[in-house]
């Protein structure tokens, strides 16, 4: 007992360590973001002299951050939204799929998920730019939920696999069929794993760098993380202050839809792996 309470003591101390050292690089951009620049080079660790939103406020007006703002939301809603439907429809036509077809496709939708995104950077780029696809957002959206939508559909193929076969037979004896019997009966069953998926790609979504950067050019288009990018391209010499303001405000949301939806993502999680 002593040495289990040794270890106990020991493995606590250690993650009390690692979480401390994780939370360090916030406390620097929280501290830092309300500094004027000469306090940020001259005193990095320090409480600041007067606490004000004045570099908020220019990083409102310069980068114009309502405007992104609105296109993260809107990019990261359109996307999150088509991948739930095609990711449950998918998953559930994969679970019930028992044949070799089946199988062979889920194993297809796992490689895609374990793909990095510069092996299909390229094509993804030429093929966007021969049909059009780059500078419109809602093209864009769709482009990105259609082939980042791997992760949803393994996701979504586990849960169904908890719901009775059963009962899609009662269904048909009933007369449902189709998308009607999918949306008004297996659909509702799936929530807490679609509110997982939901958190989980809104999150990647708003943080998304890459595709955007490659398809979107006009600055009235641009994303929180393509706004991040120009902003440090702009004031790398002389504005940190600035640049650890609007890095805090890209933050700030993210932080605050995890915080209340953790409970949904950790139930979502263990209710997809209890079959598995």
């Amino acid at each position: 007992m002593k040495k289990e309470r040794k270890v106990n003591m020991i493995l606590a101390i250690v993650l009390w360590l690692i979480c401390i050292a994780m939370f360090l690089p916030m406390v620097f951009v929280i501290i830092n973001s309300f500094k004027t620049f000469g306090q940020v080079v001259m005193e990095p660790l320090a409480l600041p002299e007067e606490w004000n939103l004045d570099n908020f406020k220019e990083v409102m007006k310069t980068g114009n951050y309502l405007k992104v703002f609105g296109n993260t939301i809107y990019f990261a809603v359109v996307s999150g939204v088509i991948v739930i439907a095609l990711g449950a429809m998918a998953g559930y036509k994969l679970d019930r799929m028992n044949n070799r077809i089946g199988e062979i496709t889920s194993i297809v939708f796992m490689i895609a998920m374990m793909l990095p995104f510069p092996v299909i950077m390229i094509p993804l780029a030429v093929v966007a730019s021969e049909l059009h696809i780059s500078n419109n957002l809602t093209l864009v959206s769709v482009l990105n939920a259609g082939f980042s939508c791997s992760l949803a559909v393994i996701m979504y193929k586990q849960a169904v696999s908890s719901i009775p076969k059963e009962l899609d037979e009662c269904a048909c004896m009933d007369g449902a069929s189709g998308y009607r019997f999918f949306f008004r009966i297996i659909f509702p069953l799936l929530k807490p794993i679609t509110g997982t998926v939901a958190v989980l790609y809104f999150i990647r979504y708003w943080n998304d760098l890459m595709l955007p950067m490659i398809l979107i050019s006009k600055k009235e288009l641009y994303t929180i993380p393509l706004s991040q990018l120009s902003f440090y391209n702009q004031f790398t010499q002389n504005r940190w202050n600035l640049l650890l303001a609007s890095g805090l405000m890209a933050i700030i949301p993210v932080v605050i839809i995890y915080l209340f939806a953790q409970r949904t993502i950790i139930s979502g999680v263990a209710a997809g792996a209890v079959k598995g």
